[in-house]
């Protein structure tokens, strides 16, 4: 957490907030700055001085996303960020406007912006990761990621991955999660999907016929489709730029559940260190 629909949601929220605006300076935790001291460099990925003198005067062109990440176009290179499990960011004219406690409470960069206002980046668990890059393009993780799953090429490219010789004998749950398989699927909408498709999760991807395969793609794209329009999935802390919660968990059908619709006993696997939900009546071996 959070996956692609909630960090498009973050974009949407944020988008309009930031966007033309310059960034005049940025602060940062007692917490990151001795980390960088003990050379542990929690959250910026970077050291903090080439950070933030790459950061300081600088305009924000605009907001993008790529799969789970989400980067700020600047008149003069980009900032990169990875949520982690609890990143968010936040527009305010205070800090006391932040309401959530937490996120009030673990905020871990303040960016200062031309027009007053404050850009927070809050992170409980300190998973997240932010960075500076002059070249988008030299980034390695957007060149590893697979197309985005809503572009006219995912569908070739998803396909072609699960028959490959390196992929086809895996299960098809760790290759939902993995980026350069199907770009911006996370635990969550993994468990989802194949319980909607009663896929069992350890079955392999050369066990799926053509059309199960066919069909788990574009199910899981309607998916996210319609999870964006939820405003995503709030389970525990994933809130929208403005402190608001998402509406996906309202549709969950599997995971975090102790009975499937149907009324059997869900079951957890350990797959890909994440545990997978899902129900061994409906979704047969």
């Amino acid at each position: 957490m959070p996956e692609l629909p909630e960090v498009e949601n973050i974009k949407i929220g944020l988008k309009p907030n930031v966007v033309g605006k310059r960034i005049l300076d940025v602060k940062f935790s007692e917490l990151v700055i001795n980390s960088h001291l003990a050379a542990r460099y929690a959250l910026v990925k970077s050291k903090l001085k080439y950070f933030k003198e790459n950061i300081i005067d600088k305009k924000i062109l605009s907001l993008e996303r790529r799969g789970k990440y989400l980067y700020f176009i600047l008149d003069k290179g980009y900032m990169i960020t990875h949520f982690g499990m609890t990143g968010a960011y936040f527009v305010v004219n205070s800090i006391d406007e932040i309401k959530n406690k937490n996120y009030n409470k673990h905020r871990h960069l303040i960016f200062k912006l031309d027009s007053g206002e404050l850009l927070v980046y809050s992170d409980i668990r300190r998973f997240g990761e932010l960075r500076f890059v002059d070249n988008i393009e030299e980034f390695k993780p957007f060149n590893n990621l697979a197309p985005e799953p809503f572009s006219e090429h995912a569908l070739d490219h998803f396909m072609e991955k699960l028959d490959s010789k390196r992929y086809c004998m895996q299960k098809i749950k760790a290759l939902l999660l993995e980026g350069s398989v199907f770009c911006g699927c996370g635990n969550i909408y993994a468990c989802e999907i194949l319980y909607q498709e009663k896929i069992h999760p350890e079955k392999l991807a050369c066990e799926l016929s053509h059309e199960e395969k066919v069909r788990l793609f574009k199910s899981l794209v309607k998916m996210l489709e319609f999870s964006i329009e939820q405003g995503g999935s709030t389970i525990s802390d994933y809130v929208h730029s403005d402190g608001s919660e998402g509406n996906m968990q309202n549709f969950h059908k599997i995971y975090g559940k102790k009975v499937c619709p149907l009324g059997h006993t869900v079951e957890n696997l350990i797959i890909k260190t994440r545990s997978s939900h899902y129900c061994p009546q409906c979704q047969k071996k």
